[in-house]
């Protein structure tokens, strides 16, 4: 019912509206009902006064939960943005911690006061562990382990046999297995520093299940011990064998001539007359030739670019009138995207290889550049290879191979070699 007046005849409207309010104003205001919530009122037909109050404290209650949610929420945020940057603080100081720790282990590898296997072991654990989080068709040298990974199923078909038993020092996570089985052997024994990669080197094979031989890995030190004390407890290893690989772990073994001579008697005792010893290891004509670029006064002679970098600790080989002083620990540090994080490495000069294979009863039957050995064998394996890998090979321009600034990290750092036991 309405509290105003009759308005006169005499009254205008506005008027009358300035004097005793409008409708809207005169007629009281109604809080809506919110879903889900009873109004006391409405429900029994009458109000005793106390509806107004509940109404009023409901509605400053929710006006303050309402006024918290956006600070609560911004709150979240702040926090959440405190707790990414304390992790991101605390990542980097692990990191430089880290890296400290491995300058000063580089350091005293360098003055021979510790060997480099440690560190090695400690790389390639780590590696084990971060190529499982990482999908390798991302890599950015994904082309370059394609080449590689075919310069080696060129080797291992050419000096590998049907019926073989293998051994491969420096076995990894079993990156070769498939190419193994492709050359159909009977034995595989894989022997490797890092229980890591063992360990994923199991997991790998027990994925397989259709390479049709046998294969038993081991973790020991191809290097610097006798292979006699790590397979001495695997009864069912067939020796002597037929082959022994090294792939891209032979310059571990130059550390110190104890541990080359070491390696080259695992070597031949493991393998019999008429057997073959092959590899790939950093070509040392083009490491001289690198440093041969190097002005004489620079402490630490280094190049490389985006994709691989070489790193020599001393300039010992520009003093010595650009020669090495030993044939063994000219030590470099290697860092390679994606693969090598400044891991030490050493020079084989391969005159002295070859010196020392003679004195073991190893023939030398082939050294080449990668980029010669690449160009020689692909025509054989254009059929050979599955489509996705010619795929992977092909460069810009329609040819295969690889180019840009892979191609010196793999094409031309890198050569094969391969021995034959006559003795």
């Amino acid at each position: 019912m309405s509290l105003r007046p009759e308005k006169p005849v005499w009254m205008s409207q506005e008027q009358y509206d300035l004097q005793y309010g409008s409708v809207q104003e005169a007629e009281p205001r109604r809080r809506p009902i919110k879903p889900g919530k009873t109004n006391d009122a409405m429900t029994d037909g009458s109000n005793d006064g106390n509806n107004e109050t509940t109404e009023g404290s409901e509605t400053a209650r929710d006006a303050e939960e309402e006024a918290k949610k956006p600070q609560f929420k911004l709150q979240r945020r702040k926090n959440q943005r405190h707790d990414a940057e304390d992790r991101r603080k605390k990542h980097q100081l692990q990191k430089l911690r880290e890296d400290q720790i491995k300058k000063h282990e580089i350091e005293m590898t360098a003055k021979r006061m510790v060997n480099v296997d440690n560190i090695v072991r400690e790389h390639y654990n780590e590696r084990t562990f971060i190529a499982k989080r990482r999908k390798r068709h991302l890599s950015p040298i994904i082309k370059l382990r394609n080449f590689n990974n075919a310069i080696k199923y060129m080797l291992i078909d050419k000096y590998t046999k049907a019926g073989d038993v293998v051994l491969e020092l420096g076995c990894g996570k079993g990156g070769d297995l498939r190419k193994y089985g492709m050359a159909d052997i009977s034995q595989f024994i894989g022997i490797d520093i890092s229980n890591a990669s063992i360990l994923e080197a199991q997991k790998r094979y027990s994925s397989m299940g259709n390479l049709g031989y046998q294969v038993i890995l081991i973790t020991g030190d191809c290097f610097g011990e006798s292979l006699g004390v790590a397979v001495e407890p695997f009864k069912e290893c067939r020796f002597p064998c037929d082959v022994v690989s090294a792939q891209f772990c032979l310059h571990y073994a130059f550390e110190s001539e104890e541990k080359a001579r070491r390696t080259l008697l695992n070597v031949t005792k493991s393998l019999k007359i008429g057997g073959y010893f092959f590899g790939t290891i950093p070509d040392s004509e083009f490491i001289r030739y690198k440093l041969g670029k190097c002005p004489r006064d620079v402490e630490k002679p280094s190049w490389g670019n985006s994709i691989y970098k070489v790193t020599f600790e001393n300039n010992d080989y520009l003093k010595n009138d650009y020669e090495f002083s030993s044939p063994y620990g000219q030590m470099y540090t290697y860092w390679l995207e994606d693969a090598i994080d400044n891991v030490p490495e050493y020079v084989i000069p391969f005159e002295t290889l070859r010196s020392l294979a003679d004195e073991y009863g190893l023939e030398l039957e082939a050294q080449v550049p990668f980029n010669k050995f690449f160009v020689n064998e692909i025509p054989h394996w254009m059929d050979k290879f599955s489509p996705r890998m010619r795929e992977g090979l092909q460069r810009s321009d329609g040819k295969y191979g690889v180019e840009g600034e892979e191609k010196e990290a793999a094409s031309y750092f890198y050569a094969i070699f391969a021995f034959k036991k006559v003795k």
